[in-house]
């Protein structure tokens, strides 16, 4: 069997947001854009792509690609090599952070920001 890929993809009547919070917050370039869906991607790993697709398109055809699901159960995490550099940039212009910079007992090093669709979006530090 062939090696598989796993994409990402979001449901939002806030297309423009999120793109936006992406785009600005964790530097996602547009890889397509049409006026109902944006496919995002890392500038440096391209192949790491996230999805975001208006609700209710009719040429979506199953019911679970037709409705937003306002971000429950889902979350996002990103590895960083320095959170803490990342964190204190981020604070400072403004980012919608809403865990500060976090050590955990576990031994995650973290800070977390909610995008506009509600789905949580985890910066952790790379473990060595």
């Amino acid at each position: 069997m062939k090696p598989m890929r796993l994409q990402k993809g979001v449901i939002t009547e806030k297309l423009a947001e999120s793109k936006e919070f992406y785009t600005r917050w964790l530097g996602l370039t547009v890889k397509f854009e049409a006026d109902w869906f944006v496919l995002l991607a890392l500038a440096d790993a391209p192949d790491f792509e996230l999805a975001l697709m208006l609700p209710g398109v009719e040429a979506v055809r199953k019911p679970y690609f037709q409705a937003a699901y306002a971000g429950r159960g889902v979350w996002l995490i990103v590895e960083s090599e320095d959170v803490r550099a990342l964190y204190e940039s981020y604070r400072a212009a403004g980012a919608p952070i809403d865990l500060p910079l976090t050590e955990e007992e576990w031994g995650d090093v973290h800070f977390t920001m909610v995008d506009p669709n509600g789905i949580g979006v985890d910066l952790v530090q790379l473990r060595g």
